[in-house]
């Protein structure tokens, strides 16, 4: 029988090897779309591991990774998710700065990528590498999924393999980042996040002249797509606006925003097309389909007013989040939460977040519940300094650990 103390033992005697693996990781730069370097550092420490390993790539050299340790008895699956790309290094003039230093300094990890998330990512890795070394037989299997493209949505990530059946699981841990002022809170839920793109369409011609809407060549009235589009983003904004009045939520609050606007060929043309952007978060209680209606009844109301606006509206612009809901009574939080007491001397607050994660596609896809628990703080994410501190890190470990026992015994 593996004890709490055996656990913090353990975890302190493998100290140096799991900031080991850290300290590799942040220097294994991989901003979305050149996930390479780290997916081969991935890959060495997993070999370590002598369990399974399966690598599968929907874009050259952009790998995903599913790793079983099986036991020698049956029963249910434990997944860890994470994600091994990041954000890209952050813009500044400091010339000292390097978004890939791995420099650990005053009880800090720092580099991009440390709290979202390769210090979950290191963590979990070494919770089983640790747990194998103590002898531990797990009645069941515990995957190790890293996945390439989470930050742009997943479609050469998660939902590939998703969609490809490979991902099996009865419950499981994200280890996004989820402490904050140094205590790792537990994360059980956040509203959907919904990319979309309405495309706005106008008459053009050089800017010699002006365009005449008694051209019969014109279609849209004699106006331009950027005058058109004009129109829409009032009509957006005052939809905006609505949706702002509707109280707060336990999950966020539902917000419309446009983000990016895109029109024009030449400085001497008049625009024909105009792409708005938008980004859509809701909450529990509204649908893609409640979204998508709102939004296109503003732009009908655009098209009462003027006959010849004309638009398409996309709703897969780009893979959406979906609302993700947690159990708070079921058996892994319960787990996370007395592993947390017994080693922590403390149970983690549930929280929630406006942000999105892998395992929201996971749950709508094969079910299961698979809370936030991880090293790092969002406050820390994608900023110049970037880290994660060495305590918070190897408490996950120990976390981590300690709640494979609990499901797996």
């Amino acid at each position: 029988m593996i004890t709490a103390d055996d656990i913090q033992k353990k975890v302190e005697a493998g100290k140096e090897e799991a900031l080991a693996l850290l300290v590799e990781a942040l220097q294994s730069p991989s901003p979305t779309g050149s996930e390479l370097p780290m997916a081969k550092t991935v890959e060495k420490w997993l070999d370590k591991l002598d369990i399974d390993v399966k690598k599968y790539e929907y874009m050259k050299d952009r790998p995903n990774y599913i790793a079983e340790w099986k036991g020698t008895n049956s029963g249910k699956t434990f997944l860890f998710n994470g994600h091994m790309d990041v954000f890209p290094a952050s813009e500044t003039t400091d010339p000292n700065y390097n978004a890939w230093s791995g420099e650990i300094k005053d009880g800090k990890v720092y580099g991009r990528g440390a709290s979202d998330m390769k210090g979950g990512d290191c963590a979990a890795l070494m919770a089983v590498k640790f747990l194998k070394e103590l002898g531990f037989d797990p009645k069941g299997s515990v995957v190790l999924n890293f996945v390439s493209d989470e930050e742009s949505g997943g479609k050469y990530g998660i939902l590939s393999l998703l969609k490809d059946n490979l991902i099996h699981a009865d419950f499981g841990i994200s280890m996004e980042p989820s402490t904050r002022d140094g205590k790792t809170d537990l994360l059980v839920g956040h509203g959907g996040t919904y990319p979309c793109q309405v495309i706005v369409y106008g008459d053009g011609g050089h800017t010699g002249s002006a365009i005449s809407p008694d051209d019969p060549a014109n279609k849209y009235g004699g106006e331009d797509a950027i005058k058109k589009a004009v129109k829409a983003l009032k009509a957006l904004y005052k939809l905006s606006d609505e949706l702002d009045k509707k109280p707060a939520t336990p999950y966020g609050k539902t917000r419309l925003s446009v983000t990016k606007i895109n029109a024009g060929i030449a400085v001497n043309n008049y625009p024909r097309r105009c792409e708005i952007c938008i980004d859509r978060r809701y909450m529990p209680g509204e649908t893609p389909e409640t979204v998508d209606a709102e939004i296109i009844a503003a732009l009908e109301e655009v098209k009462k007013e003027d006959p010849t606006f004309c638009y398409e509206f996309h709703n897969h612009y780009e893979p959406d989040t979906p609302v993700y809901v947690i159990d708070e009574n079921s058996d892994i939080v319960k787990a996370i939460d007395a592993s947390s007491e017994e080693l922590l001397g403390r149970k983690p607050e549930h929280i929630t977040t406006v942000g999105g994660c892998d395992p929201a596609y996971i749950k709508a896809a094969i079910g299961g519940d698979y809370p936030w628990f991880g090293p790092g703080s969002l406050e820390s994410t994608a900023a110049t300094d970037e880290h994660v501190c060495i305590d918070n890190y190897l408490n996950c470990i120990k976390v981590y650990m300690s709640t494979m026992i609990k499901m797996m015994s």
